[in-house]
This record gives C-alpha cells, sequence and structure tokens, in this order.
C-alpha cells in the first residue's frame, strides 16, 4: 500500500510540474494528449467520413503512431499500415486458395507469426497474426469490402495521427538533452574539485570510496544522455516547427563532450580507486605522502577548471582551457620528475605515485584532443569556433521563447 501511495504521489507531483514548467513530464503530457486527440479525429472520420460499421481501426491506428518525434511517427505509421496490409492480404489469399480449417488456420498463422518477427516491422510486427486471425475468424478471409475498409481505415488513422503529431505543437526535444550535457559538465568538475579540496585536508578511506561510487554513477549516466542527444537531433528531422524557425544546436558536439567526459570519468575513478586502497586501514597499499597529494589537488583543481571551459569557444573560455591544462601537465610532469629522482622512503609506493600521475596524465590528454570538437549548451546557444578554425559556419542560437528550444544552463 506504501508502494502504491508513493507511486500516486509521483505521478500527481511529475502532473503539477507538467503544467508549471517545460520538461520531460510536459513532453510526455503534450504527447498522451496528441494522441487521445488523433484518435477521436480518426474516429470521428472514419463514422462520418468512411461510413465504417464498426470504427475501430482508424483511431486505433491514429492512435499508436503519435510519437515522441515526427520521424518516429512517420515510421510507425508506416510500419503499421504495412503489417495491417500484409496481415489482411495474406488472410486472404490463405482463405481463397485452401479455404479455413483448423489445419490452415494453424499454418497460416504460424507463417504469419514468423513474418511479424521481421525487424522492419518494428513493434507493430504483432499486427500481421492479429489481422490474419480476426479476418479469418469474423469473414472467413474473404470479405473484399472487410479487407478494403480496414485497409482504408488504417492508412486514414494513420495519416492522422502523424498529421496531428505534426499540426499540434510537433515534439521538439531539444532542452532536455541540452540540460542533461550541462548537468554532466558540471558533476564532473564538481567532482574533481572535491576531490581536490580533500587531498589538501584530511582524506580518509571512506572519503575517497565515495569519490569512486560518485565517479561511476556520474559515468553510468552518459548513455542515457547520448541517447537524450540522439532524440533530441532526431526530433528536428522532418519537423514544421523546426523548419519555420530553424533551431541549428550542435548534436555533434554536444556528443563529442560527453563521450569527452565519460573517458575521463574512467581515469577519475581510477585515481579515487587507487586512493580507496591507499587509505585503507590495513594498508595494503601504502599511501601517497602529504606533500605529494598537496601538489597532486593543484592538478585536479585545474583539470576541474579545463571541464568547465571544455565545449567553450570563446577566446575567454579557450584561453582558460589552455591555461588550466598546461597548468595540470606542468604539475603532473613535475611530480613525475620527483617521484623518478627521489629516493622513496617507502619503496613499494611507487606504483600508488606511477598510477595516480598515469591516470590524470591520460584524463588531461582526453580533454585536450576534444577540445576542437566538443561543445556544451550555454546563456546564449552552444557557442562554436569560427569557419576558419572548424571548417563549419558558427551555430545560432535557438530561437528565444521557444519552450522545447530554450538554451539550457550554462
Amino acid at each position: 500500500m506504501s508502494a502504491w501511495r508513493d507511486d500516486l504521489r509521483g505521478r500527481v507531483r511529475a502532473f503539477g510540474r507538467a503544467l508549471r514548467e517545460p520538461g520531460p513530464e510536459r513532453d510526455a503530457l503534450l504527447l498522451l494528449v496528441k494522441a487521445a486527440m488523433a484518435a477521436v479525429v480518426a474516429w470521428l472520420f472514419a463514422v462520418h467520413v468512411l461510413r465504417s460499421p464498426v470504427p475501430f481501426y482508424a483511431p486505433m491506428a491514429a492512435l499508436l503512431v503519435v510519437d515522441r518525434t515526427m520521424v518516429r511517427s512517420i515510421s510507425a505509421s508506416t510500419q503499421r499500415i504495412a503489417a495491417v496490409v500484409l496481415g489482411l492480404a495474406f488472410a486472404w489469399g490463405a482463405a481463397v486458395l485452401v479455404g479455413v480449417s483448423w489445419w490452415s488456420m494453424f499454418a497460416v498463422l504460424l507463417v504469419s507469426l514468423v513474418i511479424g518477427r521481421w525487424a522492419r516491422l518494428g513493434d507493430h510486427g504483432i499486427q500481421v497474426p492479429s489481422m490474419v486471425l480476426l479476418s479469418l475468424i469474423t469473414v472467413k478471409g474473404t470479405s473484399e469490402q472487410f479487407t478494403y475498409l480496414t485497409i482504408v481505415e488504417t492508412v486514414s488513422g494513420g495519416v492522422i495521427g502523424v498529421a496531428v503529431n505534426a499540426v499540434v505543437l510537433a515534439p521538439l526535444h531539444v532542452t532536455k538533452p541540452r540540460q542533461r550535457v550541462s548537468a554532466l559538465s558540471r558533476q564532473v568538475r564538481d567532482l574533481l574539485v572535491e576531490m581536490a579540496e580533500g587531498l589538501r585536508d584530511d582524506w580518509d578511506h571512506d572519503l575517497a570510496q565515495r569519490w569512486y561510487r560518485r565517479g561511476n554513477d556520474v559515468a553510468d549516466r552518459a548513455p542515457s544522455v547520448i541517447e537524450d542527444i540522439h532524440t533530441g537531433r532526431e526530433s528536428t528531422r522532418l519537423n514544421p516547427r523546426d523548419n519555420l524557425r530553424k533551431i541549428q544546436v550542435d548534436w555533434e558536439g554536444y556528443e563529442h563532450s560527453v563521450n569527452t567526459l565519460r573517458r575521463m570519468l574512467w581515469q577519475v575513478t581510477g585515481i579515487a580507486r587507487t586512493l580507496v586502497d591507499a587509505g585503507e586501514e590495513d594498508r595494503h597499499q601504502p599511501a601517497p605522502s602529504p606533500t605529494f597529494l598537496h601538489r597532486y589537488a593543484d592538478a585536479l583543481a585545474a583539470m576541474a577548471v579545463a571541464v568547465e571551459q571544455l565545449g567553450r569557444h570563446d577566446d575567454a573560455a579557450d584561453h582558460a582551457f589552455a591555461t588550466a591544462t598546461q597548468e595540470a601537465l606542468k604539475v603532473l610532469e613535475e611530480l613525475r620528475e620527483e617521484v623518478r629522482t627521489t629516493p622513496l622512503r617507502d619503496p613499494d609506493a611507487w606504483p600508488v605515485y606511477g598510477s595516480l600521475i598515469s591516470d590524470s596524465l591520460r584524463a588531461v590528454r582526453e580533454l585536450q584532443l576534444s577540445h576542437d570538437v566538443a561543445a556544451v549548451p550555454t546563456d546564449t546557444g552552444p557557442l562554436r569556433i569560427d569557419g576558419a578554425r572548424r571548417g563549419r559556419l558558427p551555430m545560432a542560437a535557438p530561437p528565444d521563447g521557444d519552450a522545447d528550444g530554450r538554451s539550457g544552463p550554462a
């Protein structure tokens, strides 16, 4: 009962957010409203225009083809129409050639189930055996009027569903991926800042363990951010709203940023894992000296600045990025030279120092390699390097006032 109440409260809160502000909850609510609207319009069309005695297929087709993007909506409509036509044609052909009996129905259904698993039909493949069964048991597969009217209803319902999805605020998912790219960048920066501050203070095994878990959690979110970027890019294709007011977003740059941050996090979690082992009370692995860690914290702090500037391509950001990465590399090179030339109190500690330095150097190089191609949202849109440096035209910000195309947080 408690879980049921929590679920209900969560849904109520989501509904409230959908009414108050743009976001995924409002997108989902709008999609549901449009699906219901498309089904009603298709039902009215089937009743008053097609004069269908059982106006079911048109509203069902309209209901099922309203999707998150116009590309998916058109694809779903095409798949559903193809599945219905295949099912009805197969049922009609089988009934005419061999008639309807238990053995012919078994054979026809078995073949239709195989056809329904065709990948090109997607989720609508189930319509093939469904239409075969419906046709065989209602009109014995031989009614041309039933077959014709069902196909016409399905086609009209699919067209109506796509049209409603396009005309009534065509889905344009720009805000969410921009917000998530910005959030991921902030989370990586905050983790590096926290690690730098912790190493200058009294860090311990538990704190290092928290850094390790936090780094893994942030890295695990990267694939879903990439998925949101792909959805956002797809939502601009075949979209009337985007065609009327062109929204130029550097989707490729966003994806480069997320992939870079994810690869960098692999190195950062490696650093945290080394510190976890070094901070254990039984000391299976020697801990680095406080002097080394204080200096090493400077490199992490510089890396945090570089992450903050990654994907921003105005002159100030470029300068800050270059300065931060150079500072991090300088500190790490100095530490590597000290470890190489200075005798260690504990000779078994050299792998710890080597691991920390190597992971950090790889993280900095990941940032440097992606600097020119990465992009992140800003208050004025995804700023890009000019055409002479990137071989592309600079990108404009989304149009002001577009609920789905607002600039994400910087």
